[in-house]
């Protein structure tokens, strides 16, 4: 078991630009004409600068996998980029800049020829990015909201096991794929803090049966493992999540609370 406590990371992105805090995706979901997945198979001019402000504007072609406004079918779109603070690069030769961008959600507006990338950062590669779009087409809030206090008091009383854990996804069991991080549903559970129950060391555990919501619910990181408070029913095998909403965000001192009752 660890001894050390990792904070749980929130959805929140960190402020790397993958998503502008200043242009709500309502705003951006109501301004486009077009909003669609993919990714860049063609560009130009390609983008060598490292470090710039700014970076002119490119054409390129994307891969259209699926239309999520607009009437867009799968396959090639040429699209344009204007003067802006990111760059596309093509997928094939990904860039580690994070201001490049070469797949995820392109958002659109018909202004010509071609569709243009509009707002701050047009192309939405983050881990989080096809929940929220997905969400807020539907009428939703775009970030899920974290479990109530009933959801909460319900698993700590069925829960076998509640433990404070790093999770890593399946690489065999990926459900949903971005551009920065694949999602399982099944994975690997690290116990750093066991809450209830026992748990001597890793256990592979599965998602449980999860609401149908737009953009779904949760799923277990591949590339990079996350925390968070889960509950195991260990009744079955391999034991089952029974957590309905993300376990990043459920707070140790909130179940600890629960846990006196």
């Amino acid at each position: 078991m660890r001894t050390e406590t990792t904070t749980a990371e929130r959805q929140a992105g960190g402020g790397d630009q993958a998503t502008d805090p200043a242009e709500p995706i309502t705003e951006l979901v109501a301004d486009a004409d077009l909003i669609v997945t993919g990714t860049v198979v063609e560009v130009a001019p390609a983008s060598g600068a490292t470090g710039a402000p700014t970076f002119d504007r490119q054409t390129a072609t994307i891969e259209v996998e699926s239309s999520l406004k607009g009437a867009v079918a799968p396959g090639k779109l040429a699209i344009t980029k204007p003067e802006s603070s990111y760059f596309l690069a093509e997928a094939s030769a990904a860039s580690s800049d994070r201001k490049a961008r070469s797949g995820g959600i392109f958002v659109l507006r018909n202004t010509g020829d071609t569709p243009t990338l509009l707002g701050h950062v047009g192309v939405h590669d983050h881990e989080f990015a096809a929940q929220w779009f997905a969400r807020v087409l539907a009428g939703l809030p775009a970030k899920l909201p974290p479990p109530t206090g009933n959801q909460l008091a319900e698993w700590v009383t069925r829960a076998d096991v509640i433990v404070f854990a790093a999770a890593t996804g399946a690489a065999g069991r990926v459900e949903t794929h971005t551009p920065r991080l694949d999602w399982a549903e099944t994975g690997t559970l690290e116990p750093i803090e066991v809450l209830k129950g026992e748990l001597a060391g890793p256990i592979e555990v599965a998602r449980g049966p999860q609401p149908t919501l737009p953009g779904g619910t949760w799923a277990f990181p591949v590339q990079k493992e996350r925390t968070g408070v889960f509950f195991l029913d260990t009744s079955s095998q391999p034991p089952t999540v029974i957590n309905t909403a993300a376990p990043w965000e459920v707070a140790t001192t909130q179940v600890r609370q629960l846990l006196r009752r």
